[in-house]
């Protein structure tokens, strides 16, 4: 038996890079230091033990391909990891795992806590059965960004390699949470391009700032209403590229090969799915996003400028209000109250519809900043502001050790 192993699975900040991982795109990202802190060890009974060590809720799912797991609502992530890895690992059986974890991550903000447990729960299966030592590992997966694929396509549904897909949470995302979970460094901001993983670049980032990140209390949860509105971003892109006449398989490689002049044509002369205002405004929001925007930012902070990217950031919130319409009145409510407290940079970030904001400020004045955004937030949004949290995060990464 081994022996008892300890994981901390970091949650995200997504300083740029709205919805553009599927489409082949590029973020920046950075893991903190808030997340799961999980330990795990074998059990004789082939399934998956879980229990939140925060709230006492219990709940276990067999490995099996079309396990039903039993339990809290979050049991259907790790559902989803048991199904997956039941089925696409099959050349010797899978033992079971029990996981205790707690997380000071807020839930549905944003912060990748669905992905970071999905990436938890795959380390403990994975760890407790040497999935590296499989074929159909080995086959598949030969470093950690190929592994950050893999974990998007189990989230996603989508097959990998060899690796056929089965169902996964219904969202229709890629892989940028799982890169910045398992694949960034502390200290540090990482420009990754996606379909598939590929790191282009790490940033310094100064001991001199942190993040503060406001939680709005508004849920970005990925189910209901809010998975449709997710979903429909995600699916203009399918469409567009399922229609294409060429042999690019994502935006990008679209956008690349025929320009962005071709491709609005493109979509003024055929009939799609969605509405064609619509479907030019996701190119061109993935566009600026993509290319505009993360070229110059990746300039500035490449040389350490980090006081003059705020413009940047800035247009992006704004693209994402207008082209993504993916914002509430509360995270644009933060964005704007933390530029006019002095806040280097400022943005909602993730999915949307709810969610996070980030501001960038010196560690020296973030505990006076906190203060004052919350007291702006609580002023406007008095509801909201009941459910939110506010806290100051550093760069981290993903940690294990064993005891």
């Amino acid at each position: 038996m081994r022996d008892l192993l300890q994981m901390f699975i970091p949650g995200r900040i997504e300083l740029l890079g709205k919805h553009t991982d599927y489409c082949g795109g590029r973020s920046i990202v950075c893991a903190i230091d808030r997340g799961f802190h999980i330990e795990m060890e074998p059990i004789l009974s082939a399934e998956i033990k879980m229990e939140n060590l925060d709230t006492g809720e219990k709940g276990s799912v067999p490995l099996v391909a079309d396990a039903i797991a039993e339990g809290p609502a979050w049991m259907h992530y790790v559902q989803t990891v048991a199904r997956r890895l039941s089925f696409n690992f099959t050349s010797s059986d899978l033992r079971g795992v029990s996981v205790r974890f707690r997380s000071d991550l807020p839930q549905a903000a944003g912060l990748s806590s669905s992905s970071a447990l999905i990436v938890g729960v795959f380390s403990a299966v994975s760890e407790i059965n040497s999935l590296e030592t499989f074929p159909e590992y080995t086959e598949n997966i030969s470093d950690e960004l190929d592994l950050a694929d893999y974990l998007g396509c189990i989230e996603n549904g989508r097959p990998f390699g060899s690796l056929k897909g089965v169902p996964g949470v219904g969202t229709f995302g890629g892989s940028q949470d799982h890169a910045a979970i398992i694949a960034t460094r502390s200290n540090t901001l990482t420009r990754f391009a996606y379909c598939p993983v590929s790191r282009e670049a790490d940033f310094a980032f100064p001991e001199s700032l942190v993040f503060v990140v406001a939680s709005s209390g508004v849920k970005a949860e990925k189910t209901a209403a809010a998975k449709e509105k997710y979903n429909r971003v995600s699916l203009m892109v399918s469409d567009l590229v399922s229609a294409w006449r060429g042999e690019e398989k994502t935006l990008a490689s679209i956008i690349e090969s025929a320009g962005i002049d071709e491709v609005e044509r493109f979509i003024r002369a055929t009939p799609l799915a969605f509405p064609e205002g619509e479907m030019i405004e996701r190119v061109r929001h993935f566009y600026s996003e993509n290319y505009a925007l993360i070229d110059q930012f990746s300039e500035l902070v490449s040389r350490g400028d980090f006081e003059r990217v705020g413009g940047l950031i800035d247009l992006s919130q704004r693209n994402a209000e207008r082209y993504l319409r993916n914002q509430t009145e509360e995270t644009i409510h933060l964005q704007r109250s933390a530029r006019n407290l002095g806040a280097i940079a400022a943005s909602a970030f993730g999915a949307g519809f709810g969610g996070s904001v980030y501001a960038l400020i010196t560690s020296e004045a973030a505990p006076e900043f906190s203060n004052g955004w919350r007291a702006s937030y609580v002023d406007s949004f008095p509801v909201a502001a009941g459910l939110s949290e506010f806290f100051t995060a550093r760069i981290s990464q993903l940690k294990s050790s064993k005891i």
